[in-house]
């Protein structure tokens, strides 16, 4: 890691996309805004989304022909490419030694060693020959013909209980596979017409950013029997927005990242559309876990302007936010008070072409 608070923005590179420099590593002041770019790479094709490993970062090339790389967080450098065995790659998450993979188009999930995405080569492995990932196929569809005609894989998520999540926008459903044996142990199933983006993970309960329907989705793990097997159960959903009617009355409302609070009071969300950040208090889930007590809705409590347009991803470090606004070709910095709620301008507004993925280190 840096000795030094810094900020590494990733985007979208091609023409189609909206074509930008790709990976920038950028120093961040004292007062946690963005300072001096420390390098770029332009190696990587459409990085829309990055896991940070510590001495080696992965990122995700959202093509026809998904890649997952290894880049040098120091140079920008490429390391090694390996093939995600899907289309359009969008997520990327290190799990224990292993990097999952989301597809977005072919709506698969894929798991490879963090070794071998590394490797000794471009598309080789530590012996030399090419990589083939597991992947990891459920297929489903939903109610909204044009957007869930098929799976679409769009995050994937560990849990603390050695397990990842999988949010299927196609399918309505979160499916959760074994970390070690990659074995499907079942599925959150959410309304028709969720299209299920990003999760957040607050102690036994799931927190699921729908895309289609502009709804923040609760439900709680709930053990079924003795043997300690379990299931999610759908709770309540609210509003990304002040109400209900805003979502019904937007052209356009499709959440997009979702993140909690260090503390796990507040619940953040961004949304294209409208180009809102949101933040919702939380604190009503804060039950005993395995007791009857019962957890409230989320409340809403902040709406502004991302500072851009179509908040695609945000992260919140330093007592800031950064947003990644990616048809504004800006990425926007917020402060975020005591309370953990956010300043109604943004402090600062760095040019970055089409930027899809911020990661402070």
């Amino acid at each position: 890691m840096p000795t030094t608070p810094e900020l590494i923005v990733s985007g979208y590179t091609q023409e189609g996309y909206g074509a930008g420099p790709g990976m920038v590593r950028y120093a961040l002041l004292a007062d946690g805004t963005v300072g001096e770019q420390l390098a770029q790479g332009a190696a990587v094709s459409n990085p829309s989304f990055m896991a940070d490993g510590g001495a080696v970062l992965f990122a995700v090339e959202e093509l026809e022909h998904g890649n997952v790389v290894a880049v040098d967080p120091w140079s920008l450098e490429v390391l090694g490419r390996v093939s995600s065995g899907g289309a359009d790659s969008c997520h990327v998450a290190l799990v224990d030694s292993a990097v999952w993979v989301a597809n977005y188009s072919s709506g698969t999930a894929a798991v490879l060693p963090a070794e071998d995405v590394v490797g000794l080569g471009i598309n080789s492995g530590s012996h030399g020959a090419p990589v083939q990932p597991i992947v990891l196929a459920h297929p489903g569809s939903g109610p909204v013909s044009d957007r869930q005609g098929e799976s679409h894989a769009h995050q994937v998520t560990a849990t603390e209980w050695g397990t990842v999540l999988v949010a299927d926008l196609g399918s309505d459903r979160v499916d959760e596979y074994s970390a070690e044996s990659h074995v499907r142990l079942g599925s959150a199933e959410l309304p028709p017409g969720t299209g299920p983006r990003h999760v957040a993970i607050k102690g036994e309960f799931l927190l699921v950013a729908g895309e289609l329907d502009g709804y923040l989705h609760v439900m709680r793990r709930t053990v079924r029997d003795a043997h300690g097997e379990y299931f999610w159960h759908w709770l309540f959903k609210v509003p990304l927005a002040e109400n209900s009617h805003a979502v019904a009355d937007a052209d356009q409302f499709f959440p997009s990242h979702i993140q909690l609070s260090d503390d796990g009071s507040k619940l953040y969300a961004a949304v294209r559309g409208p180009d809102t950040v949101v933040v919702l208090d939380v604190t009503g889930l804060n039950v005993p876990e395995n007791t009857d007590a019962a957890p409230t809705s989320p409340r809403f409590l902040q709406q502004l302007s991302s500072g851009g347009t179509w908040p695609r991803h945000f992260a919140v470090a330093n007592n800031k936010m950064y947003v990644a606004n990616q048809n504004s070709n800006t990425v926007a910095v917020f402060n975020v008070d005591s309370q953990g709620l956010l300043g109604q301008a943004p402090l600062q507004s760095v040019k970055f072409g089409s930027p899809t993925c911020v990661l402070p280190r």
